[in-house]
């Protein structure tokens, strides 16, 4: 049995880069373990470490949220796609917990540009991750909240067409920093291939966050994750114009518009959803466009990134019955 591919988190890059050269080839059904680094690169371990501090912390760590790779997968060509199953999410691997930060000027609930309100105080909460859970600790008390491990991975995505975008960036051609929770274990992602052999890289692994990411930080971990690599055709994934997350049970389409509004994100996504329901299922768009209506669901990811997913059973259906 060919032994899995482990790529350390020695090669967190800070950018998706169609140039820079690959840490490893894999071919196509590859099953590869990524180490991931966590956002500020391990210089945030401790509460005094806030996120005031931030401009100190990148001259320090060289960058923010960071992905490990790239990996060259063999035969992958442009307008292919890659199809990565989620395998395995491992958050807290070294440090067993994370941590989740207030920052004046960032999160929904504040406005950088000015507001009535005074700028929040920063903070930072160090959460330990053991066997019942997330140790959330009280401000100023020894009682703690026990919440649920859900983890996922926040940022992934392939060489972009142009030469390089930020991994703390997002957009429609790389997928990059979306943020959705559904991207974890037992899903599979679907990413347009731009360059030969793709140039795939992940990272950003979280622990919890709830819709949104209001704080714009979400329990933030170093992690293992493990994938399997498959280059499809675009046709095999019924490929539109925005990357997937995909199970047995339903489909999605990954809104990720580069931090515009989230309403907009929304109408994306469906839109979206329709072109692939009349690609996949043959249904009439209309017919997709009222369905959605009444069966569509919409999970968040950060403040302007969402996925739009219907479940199958009742695309399965109508497809029957056309038959």
């Amino acid at each position: 049995m060919k032994d899995t591919l482990v790529i350390g988190m020695e090669h967190k890059k800070f950018a998706f880069d169609r140039n820079i050269e690959p840490v490893a080839a894999i071919h196509s059904g590859d099953r590869v373990i990524f180490e991931t680094e966590d956002a500020n690169v391990s210089l945030i371990t401790k509460e005094s470490d806030i996120w005031a501090e931030f401009p100190k912390l990148y001259d320090k760590g060289g960058g923010c949220n960071p992905v490990t790779g790239p990996v060259y997968v063999e035969g992958a060509k442009p307008g292919d796609c890659l199809s990565v199953d989620i395998l395995r999410v491992v958050p807290g691997f070294i440090r067993k917990g994370g941590y989740t930060s207030i920052y004046s000027g960032l999160g929904m609930l504040q406005d950088c540009k000015g507001s009535l309100q005074p700028p929040l105080e920063p903070r930072t909460k160090i959460c330990p991750i053991e066997e019942d859970g997330i140790h959330f600790k009280l401000h100023e008390s020894d009682e703690y909240l026990k919440l649920p491990v859900r983890p996922f991975v926040g940022t992934i995505g392939v060489a972009p067409k142009e030469d390089r975008r930020s991994s703390f960036y997002q957009g429609q051609d790389w997928c990059g920093n979306v943020d959705i929770g559904d991207i974890t274990e037992g899903t599979t992602v679907i990413l347009p291939v731009h360059v030969e052999g793709a140039m795939f890289s992940i990272g950003d692994i979280h622990a919890l966050q709830g819709d949104g990411e209001i704080t714009g930080c979400a329990l933030e971990c170093q992690g293992i994750v493990e994938v399997r690599i498959s280059v499809i055709s675009s046709e095999e994934a019924f490929y539109c114009d925005w990357p997937q997350v995909n199970t047995d049970e339903w489909m999605g389409a990954i809104a990720c518009l580069g931090y515009r509004n989230l309403s907009e994100a929304v109408k994306t996504g469906y839109t979206e959803l329709i072109r692939r329901m009349e690609k996949e299922y043959g249904m009439d768009q209309l017919d997709s466009y009222q369905l959605l209506n009444l069966m569509g669901e919409v999970k968040v990811g950060n403040s302007s990134s969402c996925l739009c997913k219907i479940r199958r059973d009742v695309l399965k259906r109508y497809k029957e019955n056309q038959s």
